[in-house]
């Protein structure tokens, strides 16, 4: 049974779903629905697998650990008991990084728990709006702030250089 966790954050992505002794039932759903094909390209899909694969990990672990825990009291057991927390605290060390990874992109990947297993995993990306729909890329925005001057005075005194439009000054 699987002890450590199968990605990392400095390796590549390994799908959890081409490896031999593959799980399904511990694969959690992806925004309430099946994760986005092994060959998916689109960068959210990418990010989507990444997180699903930490979760499949845990879960794979947190079945481990209940095994373990239904053993008759003993020295083996608490030895392989401590092992396999070991294990969770790399895994849960491994989906901290991607959060850490992600977040200044937008991404939140909220897990859905039920009795200690991760079945869903809600999604939210900042390039997308509450509808699904990609954002726009790039904003402008421009504002005026009249400053008044003091009598008398003339705005070339005031300007080295100018960056940016022009100012607009009152007739």
């Amino acid at each position: 049974m699987l002890l450590e966790p199968q990605i990392s954050m400095h390796s590549g992505f390994d799908d959890p779903r081409r490896r031999s002794g593959f799980l399904p039932h511990y694969y959690p759903k992806a925004n309430g629905k099946e994760a986005p094909p092994f060959d998916a390209s689109a960068r959210n899909d990418r990010i989507m697998h990444e997180f699903l694969a930490a979760y499949y990990d845990l879960n794979c672990l947190c079945a481990r650990l209940l095994e373990i825990r239904a053993r008759p009291d003993s020295p083996q057991r608490g030895n392989d008991e401590r092992e396999c927390l070991q294990a969770v605290e790399k895994a849960l060390i491994v989906r901290d990084g991607l959060e850490d990874r992600y977040a200044p992109l937008g991404v939140i990947a909220e897990p859905v728990v039920k009795e200690g297993f991760t079945e869903d995993v809600k999604f939210g990306f900042g390039n997308r709006d509450s509808r699904g729909r990609p954002r726009a890329d790039l904003y402008t925005i421009t504002a005026q702030v009249p400053i008044p001057l003091p009598r008398g005075a003339k705005i070339e005194n005031f300007i080295e250089s100018i960056e940016g439009p022009e100012p607009f000054i009152p007739p």
